[in-house]
C-alpha cells in the first residue's frame, strides 16, 4: 500500500480517471496523484474513514461499474470537511489488489479512532511470533540431540542454533511445509548468508520460511475482516464468524474454545482464548468446514417408503473389469461395486463343463463359476451398508444348470434371500383403485433379492412339474421396439426351472410395450427394462408420462449397446423423469461416474436416496389415476411451485494442486484453472470456468465469483474440474462432485479427487458458498415502473387456475385466488425489506441478515455508541430502544432493520390465517377428487374434455399444495429470520434482557 496502487476511480456520468493511491510512510492518510487538487487537498486521512467495502456495495458502482468484476471492485466511505459521509469508490487491476488494500485498511481502522503505528502493526504478530519460535528452537535442539555426533559439534551447533538443510527440510515437514518448496525457500535463504555459515539456518530462518510457505493471504484478509484489532480472532469474534458465515445457531463459548483447544498450535493463545492465523487456517481446512454436510454421512432420509421411492445404486455387467466384447470378467469387479455403495448387481448365467454355472457377457470376454461370484456377495455384499441387495440374473442355462443355480443361491446366501409367499399378490390394479406397495428398505434390511424372469401365476397350481414356460423376449424395451409385427405375434417360448422361479419374489422382470398397457396391466413388482436410447427417447418426447410411470413402477436403464467400450450414459437425464435403477459400467472412471457417485453420496452412501416430492405418488396421485384413461396424463406441473434456489460460488484459490497424473513430462508448474458443472434437470444445467493462474500449484487466487439458478434443488449436483491450462494431453488435476443439497454454506474447503475417485492427499479448492430463495426478479433501482409490472405478472400467475368445466370445483379453487395473492405480497414484502437492509449496510445482496447485525454492532462500536442502540426480547419480538441520536449511517441501518422485523411479524401473523384457509380448501378438493369422474360426467364431459379435466384438475391441485407450502416455507424463514436477529443481537451485545 505504501508503495502504491493503480486505481480507477469510479464517478457517476463524467469521465473516468486512473489515479496511483498511495498509503503514507505515518500510516495516517491516503493520497493520489495526478490530481487538479492542491497536494493538501488530495488526501483521505485513516481516521476519518469510517468504513471499507469490498464489492458492488455503492449506488455509483452499480449503476456505474457493471463492466467490471465484483471482486475487483472496493469503497472507502469517509467523512469529508463538512463532516458529511462520502464514499470514494476505486476498481482495482486484481481482486487480489482489491483485497490487500480492503484488508489493510481494515487493520487501520480497527483502533477505535485511534490509527495504528507501525510498533503497533509488530505488535499483533508477537504472539504468533512467540509459539514459531519456541517450535522450532525445540525442534532444532531435539533434532541435534537425536543425532550421533560428537560433542564438539554439538556444542558448535547448539551455539549457532542451526541446523543443515536436510534437518531444516525435515523439520518444516512436520508443519506441513512440503520438501520442495522448502528446498527453494532455503536456497533462496543460503545465496545472501556468508561462507563461515553457509548451509546452515537458524529458528529465524526457519520462521520466516514458515511463515511465507504457510501464511495464505486469503485466509489472513478474511481473519482480519472479522477481528477487531489484532491479528487474532478472540472468541466474541470467532462466535461472529461462525454464526454469520458458517451459518451455526447459538454458539457457545464452550464451543469456540473446544475449536480453539483442537486447532490453535500456539499454547499462549488456547489460554487466552485466542485463534490466531494458522489455528485459523487448521480449522478451515478440517473436516468441520468441508463442503459436504457432515448430516448426510449417516442415514438421513426415511427409509420407510416402498423400493420405487428411491434412487438405487446399480451396476451393468458387474463383473466386467474393462470392455464388453472381450475383456477379462473377474470377482474383483463385483467388490469394486460392492465397496462404492452399489446395490444392484448384473450377472449373466450360461451353462459350464461339470454342471457349474459360469458368468460372462455371451461374447468374447472371460469366464468366472458363478459360485466364485456369489461368495464373493456373501462375503462384501453388507460390508457398508444392510440395507437390501438387488441381484440381477440374466438365465442362459439349461434346466439342469438352472436348478444348479437356484441350490448355489440357497447354500450360499441361505435366509439372506428374500422369499415371502404374500409378495406373490403384491398387485396395483389401477381400475379397482387398489395399491399394494412394494416392501421398504427398512422392511428388506439384510435380504438378498433375486431379480428376474418369473414362471406366471397359473404354472403354481402344477406341483408335479419342474419348469415351465416362459415367453422368450427381450427384457429391452428398445428390442421390442425394433420387431416387426410379425416378430412379435410369434412369440417364442423356453424353459424355466421352478426351483429359480421360486426365488423371484418382489421384483419380476417384464417387458415394456406402452404406458397405456403399463397403467392398466402392470403390476407393482414388475420391473421393466430400458436401453438408454430408448429411455432417452421416452424421457424427451413423453417426459411427464414417464415421470407418472416411475411414481408407480421400478424402471431400470441399461447403457446402449454401441458402449462396447464401457463408456458411460448421463444418468442425470433418467433420475430427471424418476427411473430408480441407471446402470453403470463401474469399471469406467469418468465425469459421469464421478456424478453418480455424487448423487449416492448423501443418505450415508448407503445406494438409497429418496426420490424428491414431486417423483413420488401421494394420495391424490393415485386417486386420480384411478380416472380410466387420464392414468397417464396426471399433470406434473407441480415442479412449476418450488422456489428457485440462487447459489452463489466463489472460487478464491486453490492448495498443493498436483501435476495431471497421465500427462507426458513438462515443466513442474502447472496452469491451473477451475470448471464449475452444474448436473439437474435441463434448465438448471450450466458450466463456468474461472480464468487461469499461471505457473502456481502451491497457492493460486482466483477470487471468481459466480450464480446459478436452480429450480429444483432436490436433482442438482455440483461438479468442481480442476484442469491444467498447460497440459497438451491430458489435463485432469482432481475433481469434486456432491449433492445440491448436502452444500454447507459459508467458507469451505473441497477435498479433490482423483479420476478414480481417490482422495488426493492435501489438494483443496478454498470456495465462499451462500445460498439464497430466489429473491425478486427484477431489482427495484433499474425501473421502478418495469418492477410493478413485473411484480404484477408474477402476482397473476401464483394463483392462475384452469378451468375444470364444474362449477362446483372451480368456486373452490376460485375462493383461494385473493388469499393466494396476499400470501404473495407478504412473501415479497420480507424479501424487499431484506433487499433494503443489505443496501443500508452496505454489503452484497447475498449477506443474510446475522452479518447485517454484525455490520450495524460495528458501526456503533466504533462510534463509541455501544448502548446506545438496544433490542430488548418482548413475546419473541425484538423491540428497539434508543438513548442517543445517531449517526446517518447507522440511524438508516437500525431503521432497515426493523422494517425486515415489522414485515416478518405481518408474514407471520397474516400467513397463518391464509394457510389455515388453504388448507381447509385442499381438504375439501381432497374429498371431491374420489368422485371427480361421476362428478365431471354429471357436467357432461366425455372424451378429450373429460380428459382435459382431469389434466386442469391436476394442474390446479399440484398449484395451490405448491403455493401453500411456499407460504409455510416463507413463515418459517420468517421465523428464522427473527430469531437469528436475537442470536446476532446477543452475540454482538446488542441484546437486553427484558425485565417481563
Amino acid at each position: 500500500m505504501q508503495e502504491g496502487s493503480d486505481f480507477l476511480k469510479v464517478r457517476s456520468h463524467v469521465r473516468q480517471f486512473r489515479r496511483l493511491y498511495k498509503l503514507n510512510d505515518t500510516l495516517t492518510a491516503i493520497s493520489w496523484y495526478p490530481t487538479s487538487k492542491k497536494p493538501s487537498k488530495a488526501i483521505i486521512k485513516i481516521d476519518s474513514i469510517k468504513e471499507v467495502r469490498l464489492g458492488k456495495t455503492t449506488e455509483r458502482l452499480r449503476e456505474h461499474a457493471q463492466q467490471f468484476e465484483n471482486e475487483s471492485m472496493f469503497s472507502i466511505v469517509y467523512t469529508d470537511g463538512n463532516n458529511d459521509y462520502v464514499s470514494l469508490d476505486l476498481v482495482a487491476s486484481s481482486a487480489d489488489e482489491a483485497n490487500i488494500w480492503v484488508t489493510g485498511l481494515s487493520c487501520l481502522i480497527s483502533g477505535h479512532g485511534s490509527p495504528l503505528t507501525s510498533a503497533d502493526l509488530e505488535d499483533r504478530q508477537k504472539m504468533r511470533d512467540k509459539w514459531l519460535h519456541d517450535a522450532f528452537a525445540v525442534g532444532l535442539s531435539s533434532i541435534s540431540e537425536s543425532e550421533q555426533v560428537n560433542h564438539k559439534e554439538y556444542q558448535t551447533l547448539c551455539a549457532k542454533n542451526s541446523i543443515d538443510e536436510e534437518e531444516a527440510v525435515k523439520l518444516l515437514g512436520d508443519y506441513g511445509i512440503s520438501e520442495d518448496k522448502a528446498k527453494i525457500r532455503l536456497q533462496a535463504i543460503q545465496t545472501k548468508k556468508s561462507d563461515d555459515v553457509r548451509g546452515l539456518f537458524s529458528t529465524e530462518d526457519l520462521v520466516d520460511v514458515f511463515k511465507k510457505l504457510s501464511t495464505r493471504p486469503e485466509i489472513y484478509h478474511l481473519l482480519v475482516r472479522y477481528s477487531r484489532n489484532q491479528d487474532f480472532l478472540s472468541i466474541e469474534d470467532f462466535t461472529l464468524f461462525l454464526e454469520a458465515e458458517q451459518g451455526m445457531s447459538k454458539v457457545t463459548n464452550e464451543k469456540c474454545l473446544e475449536i480453539i483447544q483442537k486447532f490453535e498450535p500456539s499454547t499462549e493463545a488456547k489460554l487466552l482464548g485466542r485463534l490466531g492465523i494458522d489455528g485459523f487456517t487448521n480449522y478451515l481446512l478440517s473436516s468441520e468446514c468441508d463442503i459436504f454436510n457432515p448430516n448426510n454421512r449417516s442415514i438421513c432420509h426415511e427409509m420407510d417408503h416402498p423400493l420405487s421411492h428411491y434412487f438405487i445404486a446399480s451396476s451393468h455387467n458387474t463383473f466386467l473389469l474393462t470392455d464388453q466384447l472381450k475383456g477379462p470378467s473377474s470377482v474383483d469387479g463385483v467388490i469394486h461395486a460392492l465397496r462404492r455403495g452399489c446395490r444392484c448387481l448384473e450377472v449373466h448365467c450360461f451353462d459350464g463343463p461339470d454342471g457349474q454355472p459360469l458368468i460372462h457377457n455371451g461374447t468374447l470376454t472371460s469366464r468366472i463359476p458363478l459360485s466364485e461370484v456369489l461368495q464373493v456377495i456373501e462375503n462384501y455384499g453388507f460390508e457398508k451398508t444392510n440395507y437390501p441387495l438387488i441381484l440381477c440374473m440374466e438365465i442362459q442355462c439349461s434346466i439342469n444348470q438352472q436348478e444348479r443355480v437356484a441350490q448355489l443361491l440357497i447354500e450360499i446366501f441361505g435366509e439372506k434371500i428374500f422369499f415371502d409367499h404374500l409378495s406373490l399378490s403384491v398387485n396395483m390394479d389401477i381400475n379397482s383403485n387398489k395399491y399394494r406397495p412394494l416392501p421398504s428398505p427398512n422392511d428388506l434390511c439384510g435380504k438378498i433379492i433375486i431379480k428376474s424372469k418369473k414362471l406366471p401365476p397359473d404354472f403354481t397350481n402344477e406341483i408335479n412339474r419342474d419348469y415351465g414356460e416362459i415367453i422368450d423376449d427381450e427384457d429391452c424395451y428398445e428390442d421390442n421396439k425394433r420387431r416387426s409385427k410379425k416378430e412379435l405375434s410369434n412369440k417364442k417360448h423356453r424353459k424355466l426351472s421352478r426351483a429359480f422361479s421360486d426365488l423371484v419374489c418382489i421384483l419380476r422382470s417384464a417387458p415394456f410395450e406402452d404406458f397405456n398397457t403399463a397403467f392398466n396391466e402392470q403390476q407393482s413388482d414388475q420391473v421393466c427394462t430400458f436401453s438408454e436410447n430408448a429411455a432417452l427417447r421416452l424421457a424427451t418426447s413423453d417426459a411427464e408420462e414417464f415421470i407418472n410411470y416411475n411414481k408407480l413402477f421400478i424402471s431400470r436403464v441399461t447403457p446402449g449397446t454401441w458402449r462396447v467400450d464401457s463408456s458411460n450414459l448421463n444418468p442425470q437425464d433418467f433420475w430427471n423423469v424418476g427411473c430408480q435403477m441407471v446402470s453403470m459400467n463401474y469399471q469406467t472412471a469418468g465425469k459421469f461416474m464421478d456424478v453418480y457417485f455424487g448423487r449416492f453420496l448423501s443418505n450415508g452412501g448407503c445406494g438409497y436416496v429418496l426420490k424428491p416430492s414431486y417423483l413420488r405418488p401421494d394420495n391424490t396421485t393415485i386417486t386420480a389415476a384411478s380416472s380410466s384413461m387420464a392414468a397417464g396424463r396426471l399433470s406434473t406441473n407441480v415442479y412449476s411451485s418450488n422456489t428457485p434456489q440462487i447459489l452463489h460460488i466463489k472460487i478464491i484459490s486453490a492448495l498443493h494442486l498436483p501435476r495431471p497424473e497421465q500427462a507426458e513430462l513438462k515443466a513442474n508448474s502447472i496452469d491451473p484453472y477451475v470448471v464449475i458443472q452444474i448436473f439437474g434437470v435441463p434448465r438448471d444445467t450450466d458450466e463456468v470456468r474461472t480464468k487461469t493462474i499461471y505457473h502456481n500449484s502451491e497457492n493460486p487466487q482466483f477470487n471468481e465469483a459466480f450464480e446459478f439458478e436452480i429450480a429444483f434443488p432436490e436433482l442438482a449436483l455440483v461438479r468442481f474440474v480442476v484442469l491444467d491450462d498447460d497440459s497438451l494431453d491430458y489435463d485432469f488435476i482432481g475433481q469434486y462432485t456432491l449433492p445440491f443439497e448436502c452444500i454447507q454454506t459459508g467458507y469451505r474447503h473441497v477435498h479433490l479427487h482423483t479420476i478414480g475417485g481417490d482422495l488426493i492427499s492435501n489438494a483443496y479448492l478454498f470456495v465462499h458458498i451462500v445460498i439464497n430463495s430466489k429473491s425478486l426478479a427484477i431489482k427495484p433501482r433499474r425501473s421502478l415502473s418495469r418492477y410493478h409490472r413485473s411484480l404484477t405478472r408474477r402476482k397473476l400467475r401464483i394463483a392462475s387456475f384452469r378451468s375444470v368445466y364444474n362449477k362446483q370445483i372451480d368456486d373452490l379453487f376460485k375462493s383461494v385466488i385473493q388469499p393466494l395473492e396476499t400470501a404473495f405480497e407478504y412473501r415479497h414484502a420480507v424479501e424487499h425489506s431484506l433487499h433494503g437492509l443489505n443496501e443500508m449496510c452496505g454489503l452484497p445482496d447475498i449477506s443474510n441478515v446475522k452479518q447485517c447485525v454484525r455490520k450495524i454492532a460495528s458501526r456503533l462500536q466504533k462510534a463509541n455508541l455501544i448502548g446506545a442502540v438496544t433490542i430488548r426480547k418482548q413475546s419473541d419480538i425484538p423491540i428497539f430502544e434508543y438513548s442517543a441520536t445517531l449517526p446517518e449511517l447507522s440511524r438508516q441501518s437500525v431503521v432497515a432493520l426493523e422494517e425486515v422485523i415489522n414485515q416478518c411479524r405481518a408474514l407471520i401473523d397474516n400467513g397463518t390465517v391464509i394457510h389455515e384457509k388453504l388448507v381447509n380448501v385442499q381438504t375439501e378438493i381432497s374429498e371431491l377428487s374420489k368422485d371427480i369422474p361421476r362428478l365431471l360426467e354429471i357436467s357432461g364431459l366425455r372424451g378429450k374434455k373429460f380428459t382435459k379435466a382431469i389434466d386442469n384438475f391436476s394442474y390446479n391441485l399440484a398449484l395451490l399444495h405448491g403455493q401453500t407450502d411456499l407460504l409455510n416455507k416463507a413463515r418459517q424463514d420468517a421465523n428464522i429470520t427473527i430469531q437469528q436477529i436475537f442470536e446476532a443481537a446477543e452475540t454482538t451485545q446488542l441484546l437486553v434482557q427484558s425485565n417481563q
